[in-house]
């Protein structure tokens, strides 16, 4: 082995390589906003990952017929009501009747397991908010718990008492007292009787103690890796599909959780809370030191599209959207963003008009795509010159998409789900592309 290693060594010194570098011969200038980060609601990327709420299902929306994620325990027996609601935008809440009296060794309630369990952690405080209502009298108290699974052990708990027969909201914080991953939530009632209970929340400590904040661990990776921008809400889900029902709404998104609807994040198979929303996205770009980059929706989706002539509204949503992070406060919109929190303006950089809409061929969506486009362009760069605007080229059936009309762009966003072996390949694509020419931006690859 000492023989081996000699030769080797003796062999490296007598065929020494010379590194001649020239420091007057620069090469091709680095953008220094050459990375970022893309974030889209897809495999929970938001509800149950980053965003930090730990309660599922919370608002009780995400089945029509039964309560997803929440458990009667005890004699109590559970059912969705869908009259008499917290306010219009609430489409549903939870009924709990207790048939009969219970003990305070022995409570029945309801609990809620979380996303994939609730991570309690001894020492941490979470913050507790909550609306109820004693639907038919109710007059013993609420115990509220965080506890492992089967509510076995009680890792912290807290207690309501006088519930009065209107929507009132809770709010406490319980401070846990052990570990355990996998936890649950539990609301337990002393008293025979009816409550009803909607908008139940939890939170842990956030990143940089925003309100309705992020998960400080996911967060702070983010930090670390200093994104330059980042890239919201999508990707697929700003189209939707079948209708732009179920697509991102920013204005759905915006204001006290219990006035956000939510929507069927139907690309990407589950209900979204948009507890996530718009000021949330603009306010992680904030703490990230990253500049935002929107992406709206020109009025093409999967399977359906808004008519050309149709889409004045949605370009005044826009327009809306880019007053309300960009706007003085003397603008209503301005004006709205600083009631809901935040009288500066976030500074919304880059806006990409639609995503993925301008395919080869002549299919309906893509051959409406560059007078579409340029629809929203030329209101944009009228209001806001100084934002890029960003435009979608081929994501598939070539390596080499293009810009394939005449209308002014800042940058092309080029998108490459590829194999393995095309990314090994093209691992050069970009080193001798030619300075000066049109900008390119990779939005998504994987």
């Amino acid at each position: 082995m000492f023989f081996g290693c000699a030769l080797f060594f003796a062999a490296t010194m007598m065929g020494q390589t010379e590194l001649t570098i020239d420091g007057t011969q620069k090469g091709a200038p680095i953008n220094p906003s050459l990375y970022g980060l893309f974030f889209e609601e897809i495999n929970h990327a938001g509800d149950g990952g980053l965003y930090a709420e730990l309660i599922r299902n919370r608002s009780f929306e995400d089945n029509a017929k039964t309560p997803e994620c929440w458990h009667a325990t005890g004699n109590a027996q559970i059912s969705l009501i869908s009259k008499t609601l917290l306010n219009q935008v609430q489409k549903q809440a939870l009924h709990i009747s207790l048939p009969s009296a219970t003990s305070r060794t022995s409570l029945s309630g309801v609990t809620n397991e979380g996303f994939w369990g609730i991570h309690a952690v001894k020492g941490r405080t979470y913050t507790l908010n909550l609306w109820m209502r004693a639907a038919k009298g109710y007059t013993g108290k609420v115990y509220a718990s965080l506890q492992n699974a089967n509510g076995t052990k009680k890792y912290a708990q807290t207690m309501f008492a006088n519930i009065g027969k209107n929507w009132k909201k809770y709010t406490t914080t319980i401070t846990a007292t052990d570990n355990d991953n996998a936890a649950s939530f539990g609301l337990q009632f002393d008293r025979a009787g009816e409550v009803d209970i909607d908008m139940v929340s939890l939170f842990p400590p956030t990143f940089k103690n925003r309100k309705n904040g992020l998960r400080k661990d996911l967060a702070q990776l983010l930090y670390d890796d200093k994104p330059a921008f980042i890239r919201f809400p999508g990707g697929c889900y700003v189209e939707g599909v079948g209708s732009y029902e179920n697509a991102f709404q920013w204005k759905h998104t915006i204001g006290p959780i219990e006035q956000r609807p939510g929507h069927e994040n139907k690309v990407w198979g589950y209900r979204s809370s948009d507890g996530l929303g718009f000021d949330e996205y603009l306010q992680m770009c904030e703490d990230l030191h990253a500049a935002p980059l929107f992406v709206v929706n020109i009025g093409l989706g999967h399977e359906y599209l808004i008519p050309v002539n149709d889409l004045q509204p949605y370009i005044q949503n826009t327009l809306d959207a880019l007053d309300y992070a960009n706007g003085t406060t003397t603008t209503p919109m301005g004006a709205l963003r600083a009631k809901n929190g935040h009288p500066k303006p976030y500074g919304i950089k880059y806006i990409e008009l639609g995503n993925e809409n301008y395919q080869a061929g002549n299919d309906a969506r893509s051959s409406q795509y560059p007078e579409r486009y340029n629809l929203f362009r030329k209101a944009i760069a009228a209001r806001y010159p100084e934002i890029k605007i960003i435009g979608n080229v081929e994501a598939w059936g070539t390596d080499s998409p293009s810009w394939r009309n005449d209308y002014p762009v800042d940058f092309l966003d080029e998108h490459y789900y590829r194999s393995y072996s095309w990314m090994r390949n093209n691992f050069t694509k970009y080193d001798h592309y030619a300075r000066g020419k049109q900008l390119i931006y990779n939005g998504e690859y994987a």
